[in-house]
């Protein structure tokens, strides 16, 4: 249990800014990173191709940046009218050029989800849009059980794109504002525990191919309820590539391959800059003060509802 406990040590020294023993064979990746950007996951109707003309792209920009995306009709909360989002921020440009999507394969920039996933998702929509009968009706973002953006794969979301990530001789661990966990991987030899064994984010080990961080999980839990589009599911397998270009990016490319969602492996890349930060606490767990409250809601109106002589319907 080795691996355990040294999660603890380098969670500890993650947040305490302890000294660490740093490996002077290979780049080191500490810091604060930020991979906010106008490029969306999925390739938008906008673009046919994935590297785009510098006039195409600056056309884009000036359309989009400084401006929220538009969020479900119904939505008046304020999710996507608020300052969350991070906007003032052009389109990734890799090696110069322009991209119109994180999704580099399939060529068409969309993910190659397959029959039975798709039906799953349709389902869990219909059971999330039934109303809040039940925790388990909602989802696991809204139940906070989804891990955030620490990955894998690092996918931003829009805002709090931010990370901070510690690297030890024999650990890299990355803190993702979006979200409450802290991911460990296991640098150099070291193996995969039993496969019935699993997490969350699964179990992460990373080797060096020259300046390359090479890192593979494994060992993932199945979905509760549902989860974005693109996440592995328990018998996935990531593979992701971390290259320090210089002192102000890093290349970050991966492949995940998830058989029981997609009719193919499919691939993705994007950069982190640093970023000045802070990164501020996410403070989102499950059964926090929003949960209940909207369930309360939900039993409020249908007792409003029972009272009126109608069925209830939450919104």
């Amino acid at each position: 249990m080795a691996w355990r406990l040294a999660i603890g040590v380098i969670g500890v020294t993650l947040m305490s800014g302890a000294a660490i023993a740093r490996d002077a064979k290979h780049p080191d990746f500490s810091g604060l990173w930020t991979n906010a950007t106008l490029t969306e996951f999925e390739r938008p109707d906008d673009f046919k191709t994935l590297i785009i003309s510098d006039e195409a792209a600056s056309t884009y920009e000036k359309a989009h940046r400084g401006k929220v995306p538009e969020g479900p009709k119904d939505d008046t909360i304020g999710a996507f009218e608020s300052e969350w989002w991070e906007t003032n921020v052009g389109l990734t440009r890799i090696d110069g050029r322009a991209r119109s999507s994180i999704v580099t394969f399939p060529e068409d920039g969309q993910l190659p989800t397959n029959a039975a996933a798709k039906a799953a998702r349709k389902k869990q929509n219909a059971k999330r849009k039934a109303g809040f009968d039940n925790p388990e009706n909602l989802t696991t973002s809204e139940r906070c059980l989804s891990a955030g953006a620490a990955g894998p794969p690092m996918i931003g979301s829009g805002f709090n794109d931010n990370y901070k990530i510690v690297q030890t001789s024999d650990q890299l661990a990355i803190y993702a504002e979006q979200g409450f966990a802290v991911r460990i991987i296991r640098l150099g030899d070291a193996p995969h525990p039993p496969f019935n064994q699993r997490f969350r984010m699964g179990d992460s080990v990373g080797h060096w191919e020259g300046a390359t961080l090479v890192i593979e999980t494994t060992n993932f839990v199945a979905d509760e309820v549902d989860s974005p589009d693109g996440d592995p599911k328990a018998d996935a397998r990531v593979v992701e590539r971390m290259t320090r270009l210089s002192s102000g990016e890093i290349h970050y490319a991966f492949q995940v391959e998830d058989p029981a969602s997609f009719t193919q492996a499919w691939r993705g890349e994007q950069l982190l800059h640093p970023t000045k930060g802070p990164i501020y606490e996410y403070a989102c767990h499950e059964g926090n003060y929003s949960l209940p409250n909207m369930l309360q809601a939900s039993r409020a109106a249908d007792g409003q509802a029972t009272a009126a002589g109608t069925s209830a319907v939450a919104k």
